[in-house]
């Protein structure tokens, strides 16, 4: 970068500043909380909740159930936390996790128990398309570190085989159950492109080419089905043919999802196995994408990212969950590394600070490590319990945020 384009982005050293800040809470405060309190070392798996409870602001854990989502994200945050430098003073808790995971959620052949019970260990709950991603997900982190010791990839081919051959829809993507139900979800199908993208990196040569497969053809169900050909949005609920839920249910957009589609989009662009008229087709998608989620999907008077919208871009929901901040930074930290200019960095980096310093004022200074879910309507932050479910959204963001400090600001 030249002296004329290094005085144009005063921003970068503020994205330091504020990754730094992240990832110091990261370590110092929120992994060895929820290694020392969420971490289920009795029964085994992760507790759902931490509450702050009574005037010595004791923390309880709390959930009897071990969801698989729940299990397969906090695998991913013990094992991202570890690749910034944190080691656990108790046993590792992504080998309790990994453990957990083909000891009681691995029913076998590639199938995922939706959730077990805490205490009886029983499966529980109906099959979960959104489960098995972050599945793939935790398997795909797991690779390194747990193939000497479990069939890490072998297993998740399997699943992916089941899902195929199970669940698979003959106009791409996946059913929600079986016999087929409505309403058909994009969401779980981002997450299945996120596990996608992360096998990609962490298969061997010769199971590679399924994942590619499977992420292409996701990239390809969000910008012909998923998204509006007018508006560019993408919708959450479809019908059998992967047309807009008829009603309301059909109109909801989400902000969180926006941005985070865009950051999936952007990795696709990324990918050595992307063509030129797909990284073209992604690289637009995505810029109209995040400019939804700033336009109509923030708050101005709060400052945040609110929950949901309509499709003709009014508001639908105005709380704002801390999850859809976490997909606000990492939007834009894609958007810096794909800058050309000094004034597209300059934005880029002034837009990450902002969403950054939106996320962190959801951080709890009464409990560190611990967060508030929701900014509600009047931009107050109502009591309850911090979810574990939220923590992979948290890490997400500062593991974004951190390529980008290492890459992105060079």
């Amino acid at each position: 970068m030249t002296e004329t384009e290094e005085a144009l982005v005063p921003s970068r050293d503020a994205v330091i500043a504020i990754q730094n800040r992240l990832v110091e809470w990261l370590r110092n405060h929120a992994l060895p909380l929820w290694d020392c309190h969420g971490v289920d070392r009795a029964s085994g798996g992760y507790f759902e909740n931490i509450s702050v409870v009574g005037p010595q602001r004791v923390l309880e854990a709390s959930g009897n159930m071990r969801r698989g989502r729940v299990v397969a994200r906090q695998i991913y945050v013990f094992d991202a936390g570890r690749r910034v430098g944190w080691r656990s003073a108790l046993s590792s808790p992504v080998d309790h996790g990994c453990e957990y995971l083909f000891a009681r959620l691995h029913d076998g052949d590639g199938y995922f128990h939706t959730a077990v019970d805490a205490g009886t260990h029983e499966p529980s709950g109906p099959f979960s398309l959104y489960e098995q991603a972050f599945y793939l997900f935790a398997l795909a982190r797991l690779n390194s570190s747990a193939a000497d010791r479990y069939p890490v990839e072998a297993t998740a081919i399997r699943c992916l085989e089941r899902l195929r051959a199970d669940y698979g829809k003959a106009i791409g993507g996946f059913e929600e159950s079986k016999p087929p139900r409505l309403p058909l979800k994009s969401n779980p199908h981002m997450h299945l492109l996120e596990a996608a993208l992360a096998w990609i990196d962490a298969a061997s040569h010769a199971g590679r080419s399924a994942w590619i497969e499977l992420a292409r053809q996701i990239v390809g169900l969000c910008l012909t089905r998923f998204s509006d050909e007018a508006t560019g949005a993408i919708r959450e609920f479809f019908d059998q043919n992967w047309r807009p839920l008829p009603g309301e249910a059909g109109r909801i957009v989400e902000p969180g999802h926006q941005f985070e589609w865009a950051w999936l989009l952007m990795r696709w662009v990324d990918s050595a196995y992307s063509t030129d008229s797909e990284r073209a087709q992604c690289r637009f998608a995505a810029r109209r994408l995040i400019h939804i989620g700033e336009r109509w999907g923030v708050d101005r008077g709060r400052g945040v990212a609110i929950n949901e919208i309509w499709d003709d871009m009014t508001p639908k929901d105005p709380a704002a969950k801390l999850w859809p901040q976490t997909e606000r930074v990492k939007a834009w930290c894609a958007m810096l590394d794909v800058a050309s200019t000094a004034a597209e960095r300059e934005d880029a980096c002034k837009r990450i600070v902002i969403s950054a310093r939106s996320l962190a004022r959801y951080m709890r200074s009464e409990a560190p490590g611990l967060w508030h879910e929701v900014c509600a309507a009047n931009g107050k932050f109502p009591p309850g319990p911090c979810k574990a479910s939220s923590l992979y959204h948290v890490v997400c963001a500062i593991e974004a945020l951190r390529k980008t400090a290492s890459a992105g600001l060079s």
